[in-house]
């Protein structure tokens, strides 16, 4: 075991040294596209997981957080709303939406889920994306550290009876979901409203 943690400690020295040297990189006037192709990623996967923005009502820097826990998060959500768990549901949700977003218009949402597909079977092949994306977050990071900033999205599969119907719960920077969708499970990349 001490060889292992030997090499866990080691991949977040390097972690480390990498967030350092694009820190450095991005000082010396190189952009999100240069740092992200020399990375192998997107310019906006780079700057999700190495940027820093300053938040325009706090003026507090925002940083990029862990994400490892989300999926886990966007079971639940899907979880409670097909158990008719109101409560857990609604306090998953951000404040300021309830008002927009009710447990009637998500209830009866998933009522319209009901009498497509029936009931849920099962979730699979959860994972988490940036805004209108439909693969995993690309990182770099170390097992258990993997980081993003501003909205993360949790996309999964729910196998009801006679279908399948792709679900998927964006979070804001404090993991409290903003936005739900049902959509059908082949939704084209360019047909996502985030």
């Amino acid at each position: 075991m001490d060889q292992l943690h030997r090499a866990l400690q080691s991949l977040k020295e390097a972690e480390h040294g990498l967030e350092k040297a694009v820190a450095a990189e991005r000082a010396m006037g190189r952009s999100w596209a240069n740092i992200g192709e020399r990375l192998g990623v997107t310019r906006q996967a780079a700057f999700k997981r190495f940027g820093r923005v300053t938040d325009v009502l706090t003026e507090e820097i925002m940083t990029a957080r862990s994400i490892d826990h989300l999926t886990e998060l966007t079971e639940a959500f899907f979880t409670h709303v097909a158990s008719g768990a109101q409560a857990l549901t609604m306090g998953m949700i951000h404040p300021t939406v309830r008002r927009e977003l009710p447990w009637e218009t998500i209830s009866g949402t998933w009522n319209r889920c009901l009498t497509e597909f029936g009931a849920l079977e099962r979730l699979s092949g959860t994972f988490v994306t940036h805004p209108g994306g439909m693969a995993p977050i690309e990182t770099l990071a170390a097992p258990g550290d993997v980081k993003t900033l501003g909205i993360a999205v949790g996309v999964t599969a729910l196998h009801q009876e006679a279908g399948e119907v792709m679900g998927r719960v964006a979070f804001d920077q404090d993991d409290a979901i903003v936005g739900v969708l049902y959509l059908p499970a082949d939704t084209p990349e360019s047909a996502l409203p985030f």
